[in-house]
């Protein structure tokens, strides 16, 4: 991969075959600022962790939100190409095209 660091568009290609493929990606997709917004706007919105009485203790849960990111072929997303991004990508350059933005 012959990318220097800097702005980078990447666009999924094919969707992963492997779990650790899979989970690379959107980590790295996580980076996109429009994501990571999104991400903060989720966490503020709802409340992730609910508490009741039951049986005399109190009990918890904490709700997930779905994942941002989509694995679709097409889809861009545009993060800053520090070092250690590069090389990630470079570990699953079979499912993604990287530009410069």
């Amino acid at each position: 991969m012959d990318q220097t660091p800097g702005i980078i568009c990447v666009e999924i290609t094919a969707p992963p075959t492997n779990e650790a493929a899979r989970k690379t990606l959107v980590r790295l997709c996580r980076k996109d600022p429009r994501v990571a917004r999104h991400h903060r706007t989720q966490q503020r919105k709802r409340p992730s962790w609910e508490s009741w009485r039951r049986g005399g203790r109190q009990w918890h849960h904490q709700m997930k939100s779905p994942s941002a990111v989509k694995l679709t072929p097409g889809t861009r997303y545009s993060m800053r190409g520090t070092l250690d991004v590069l090389r990630d990508l470079a570990s699953i350059k079979r499912w993604v095209k990287v530009t410069p933005a």
